[in-house]
This record gives C-alpha cells, structure tokens and sequence, in this order.
C-alpha cells in the first residue's frame, strides 16, 4: 500500500507540499497556547507583570487564528487531493478491468467485481481522505508535543511517556488479529453484492416461480455471514481501545501526583504554570494518541479492501497486443482457421483441429447440436480468446500479430441476447460508431427496419430511455437496434447468434429482412438454430464434438443423407418428432400437467 501511496501522490507533490506546508504550521500554532498561558499564569498573575497581558492575549489571537487558517487550508488542500487520488483509483480499475478478457468475467460474478469498484473503493476513500489527513497531522503533533514536554519538565515527560511503548506493541499484535476479519468483511459484502445483483437481474424468474421466500432466506444468510463478520471486528476495537485509554489514565494520575509535589517543593524550577502548560500539552498529547488508534482500524479496513483491489489490477489480460504487433488495416474479410483445437479454463477441448476458410463476402453458417463449438469458433473470430493451437488468420495475417483494437474495430456481432445499455435509443445504434451524426444513426435505424417502430411506438422517439437491457423494448425491437447498432459500426466481418429465434413470426420476418441487408457484402458467421435461415449460405459447417464432420451447401449437404439432413428432417418433419416422442408427450387435447404421483383432475 506504502508503494502505491507514493506513487499516487508523485504527480501532484505541488498540493502536497502546500498541504504539509500548512499542516506543519497549523500544528506549531496549535503548540503554542499552553506555553502562552504559562507566562499568563507565572509572569502576569504570579509576578503581576500586567503589562504583558495584552501581548500575551494577542499571540493567543495569533495562534488560534492561524491555527484556524492554515488548518482549513490544510484541510482542503489534503482532502481534494485524496478525493482525486481515489478518482485516479478507481479509474485505473476500471480501465484494467475493460482491458480483462473474458474468462476473468466469466470466473467472477458481476456483484463482486462491482463491491470492489464500490465498497472496498470507498473504504479506501475513507482512510485516504479522513485517515491519511488525521494520520500526518497527529504524527506531527505528538512529536512536537514530546518535543515540548522534554524541554518544559523531561521527569514529567518520561512518565507520561510511559504508555507508548506499549501503545505500538499493542498495535502491532492487534493489526495481526484483527486484518483477517476486515478481508473477510470485504469479501461477505462482496457476497451480498453478487447475490443482490443476481437476485435484481432475474426478479422475473423469481416471481415467476413463486420463490421470493426462498431469495429472502438465501440473502438473509449472505447478510447475517456479513454482520458476523463486522460485529467480530467491532468487539475486538471496541475492546481495544478503552482499553489503551484506560492504560493512559496510570499515566495521568501518576502526573497530578508527581508534579503537584514538584510545585509544592519547588523542585527542577516547576511552577503553578509550568504544571498547568504541561496538563494543557498532555490533553493534546493523549488526543492524538487515541485519534491514531482510530486511524489504524481505518488503516486495516482500506488495506483489506485494497488487497481485494489489487487482485484485479494485478490480474493480467490473457488477450493482449504482441510486442510489435501492427495495425489491421482496412481488411477484405477473408477468415481463415488452420487446424485450429481450444479449450476453456475448464481444460475440455471444444475444438479440436478444425479447418475452414471464409473468402470475403461469404456467408458461414455454423450448425449443430448444443455443445458442438459453434460459439466457440465464434468467439475466436473476434479474438475474445486465442485457440490452444493452430492459427486463426485475416486476409492471411495472424490474429496474434495484429493489435486487438484493429481487428475488433471491423467485427460486429448481433447476438441471440441482445444487450442494450440504459441510454436513449439514438446512442445505444451510436454505439456501434461513436462519431456518427444524428443522420447516419437515423439511415442506419431505417435499413434495420427500426425506424417506423421508433417514431410511431415511442414516447419520445430516438430520444426515448429503453431501461436497463432494453426491457422497454419488445424482443423483436431489440434485435432490430442491435443490427441498426451493427449497421452502423460498418463491419467488414460480421458474427450472428440466431437473432430471431425468441421472436414471433412477424417480428421474425423483419428481422430477416433486416439481417439480409446487414450481411450484404460482408464476410458473415451465423450460429444457426433454425435451419431454414441459412439454407441460401454459401458455406454450412456441420460440428459435432468440436469438430467440422460435414461442410458443403444445403444442397450438397442434404445429398450426403449425413448429420445435417438428420437434423433438418428432424426440424420440419412434425409427424416424425411426434412419432418419436413417449406416447404420453405427444401433442393431444389440452389437458394439465401429469406428473408422477399427481393426478388431473380437469379445469
């Protein structure tokens, strides 16, 4: 954290110097009234030097004034510049975060990975901002109190002294116990936040199976986890601290004791004022003392959550740019896969030696059962992840030779979940070229089809707020942004997950006709689920168990009596499906449901 902190104060040592500047000031000022009130007390009421009074009361305007400017300067100087330390912060996760590849995302839940932008952010907001602030100037301010009390009375010193070998020991014993419990505060606070996140994302499956009890218990016990976590920490502070200050309390009375005899005796030139300046300077030294204390368990709680930071940022990209890798360049949309295998971090193959070229212009449909690779040969395409071996090649350039940003720049994918962001409808199609005039997003929107529908069925047309994932939209309408989105990003290769599986009939031919003007001269991918929208490409890969068995047109294909004429046969002959279904699933009159054990009795 030491490193991280400096390295974040370097760029600005300007505000640092002017908020330390003050800082010291502030607290040199803050050390002189007990001084002053010791001249008050000997030379004015002791000796009746009356005529040192106004000036005595003048440097004590002085001193608290000062003390009042330099500290709010200090104040404001130090905590702007935590506040921008912790923007810096937390806009360096992010950026590391958009430059992870997609398996981080796919091994960490989205509620986690926002905790830590959120919560454990902010606890290091709070020590940097409050705790870093009280940490320096009380450091400063205990040396100097020391300092003061050595010179003023050095047998009084030692003995308020005392305690403070004892204060770092317990400390040091005390920060060892009690860090665990703050990482596993930061890390139960994640769970509530993955889980809440979970929960919000799927409240229509939850209400649409009744289960709002059972979410209630599920987050009731990542809550309680949570509070069992915290209140184990709250006890062991709790404890500690009145502790430390009942320890300092030995140390006050020994004082009153000893220096009231030193007076009394006029012992080491002790006087009536120099007790009272010493008390004075005592209160402001034990202050400190328990303020630090204060600090340290917000120093313990920001190093937990900074641990859970760092594991993010010290997480490095699977994907990255090679050491001299080049521009793409303006490609043609030639896709070449030379017996390409690939695995996910689970370590199973999907793909295993597979071949294909795509010249440019083509349409590629990859076809076959769940689970056979098409996803992954799509995800390869784009550079989403690397193949384990073989080479996947642009207009023949290797994917890993060339930079991410480039190839990425003219890939669009229109996927089967469309994901739109909660904005307006004219910058969710901006999205896919952020530099488009109004115009072009309204061109784009009228060759996806989309144009009527906005105008016609939106309150406020382009400028209409969709929701989060569009969930003011219709499926159909979705799609149709999503390829409006596409239209306009201009792709030269062009990935598409069935996008009009989830949509009626209608809304399907739309879709279509929307889809046949996106792949117009572009290199296309399409991850068929219904057969019959690709029976016009001009390639058709058949995968099974991650491998290319079949490939040809929907003619050849369905000559070859192979896999792919099984699998359309088996999607558009419905006597067929029927005849091979237990004679119990066949469609019949409408009755209910029959499960074991339960009988229909009507309705």
């Amino acid at each position: 954290m030491i490193g991280w902190f400096y390295r974040s104060l370097l760029p600005y040592w300007p505000r640092v110097l002017l908020g330390m500047g003050s800082m010291l000031l502030s607290v040199g000022l803050g050390l002189l009234p007990p001084l002053l009130m010791k001249h008050v007390i000997d030379d004015v009421l002791g000796d009746g030097r009356m005529e040192l009074l106004g000036t005595l009361v003048a440097a004590l305007i002085g001193c608290f004034l000062g003390d009042a400017v330099f500290s709010a300067i200090r104040t404001a100087t130090m905590h702007i510049l935590a506040q921008r330390m912790v923007y810096d912060l937390r806009r360096d996760v992010h950026r590391h975060l958009q430059s992870l590849s997609l398996g981080y995302f796919e091994s960490h839940s989205t509620g986690d990975i926002m905790s830590r932008l959120s919560n454990d952010v902010g606890a290091v907001e709070n020590m940097v901002a409050h705790g870093t602030d009280t940490l320096v100037s009380d450091t400063c301010r205990l040396i100097g109190l020391i300092i003061f009390i050595t010179v003023m009375l050095w047998q009084l010193a030692l003995i308020s002294l005392i305690p403070l070998p004892f204060f770092a020991i317990a400390i040091v014993l005390f920060a060892r116990k009690v860090r665990p419990y703050y990482q596993k505060v930061r890390e139960e606070l994640g769970e509530i936040n993955a889980h809440l996140q979970e929960n919000i994302s799927g409240i229509r499956v939850v209400q649409a199976f009744a289960r709002e009890k059972h979410e209630e218990e599920l987050f009731d016990r990542a809550s309680f986890g949570y509070f069992k976590a915290y209140a184990k920490g709250v006890w062991m502070w709790s404890t500690f601290f009145p502790a430390m200050a009942f320890l300092t309390s030995f140390s006050f009375v020994a004082i009153i004791w000893y220096g009231a005899n030193l007076v009394h005796g006029h012992q080491h030139g002790a006087t009536i004022g120099t007790l009272v300046a010493f008390f004075g300077w005592l209160q402001g030294l034990y202050g400190p003392v328990r303020s630090l204390l204060q600090v340290h368990n917000t120093i313990n709680q920001a190093l937990a959550a900074l641990a859970r930071i760092f594991e993010i940022t010290d997480t490095k990209p699977e994907i990255t740019d090679a050491p001299g890798a080049q521009e793409l360049g303006r490609i043609e949309g030639r896709v070449e896969f030379e017996n390409v295998s690939f695995r996910y971090h689970t370590g199973e193959i999907v793909l295993s030696g597979v071949s294909l070229t795509a010249s440019p212009g083509q349409t590629v449909a990859l076809v076959g059962r769940s689970g056979a690779g098409k996803t992954s040969i799509a995800n390869l395409i784009p550079r989403f992840y690397d193949p384990l071996e073989g080479v996947v090649r642009v207009d023949g350039r290797d994917l890993c030779k060339v930079t991410v940003a480039s190839l990425r720049n003219q890939i669009a994918l229109v996927l089967q979940d469309t994901f739109l962001f909660d904005d307006t409808v004219r910058e969710n199609i901006r999205y896919g070229r952020l530099t488009a005039t109004d115009e072009e997003v309204q061109q784009a929107a009228i060759a996806a089809h989309a144009h009527e529908f906005i105008t016609e069925d939106l309150p406020n047309g382009y400028d209409t707020h969709i929701g989060e994932r569009g969930v003011k939209l219709s499926g159909g309408q979705k799609q149709r942004l999503a390829i409006a989105r596409a239209l306009l990003a201009d792709p030269r290769i062009l990935v598409l997950d069935e996008a009009t599986s989830s949509v009626d009939t209608e809304a399907e031919r739309i879709i279509q006709a929307a889809i046949n003007r996106l792949v117009r001269g572009r290199t296309t991918f399409v991850i068929a689920h219904r057969l019959s929208t690709i029976v016009n490409a001009d390639q058709i890969l058949v995968l099974e168990d991650g491998s290319i068995v079949e490939r040809g047109t929907h003619t050849e294909l369905m000559a070859l009596n192979g896999l792919y004429k099984e699998m359309y046969d088996r999607q558009f002959d419905i006597p067929e499906i029927e005849a091979s279904l237990p004679q119990d699933a066949a469609p019949g009159p409408a009755r209910g449901p029959s499960f074991p054990g339960e009988e229909y009795t009507g309705g």
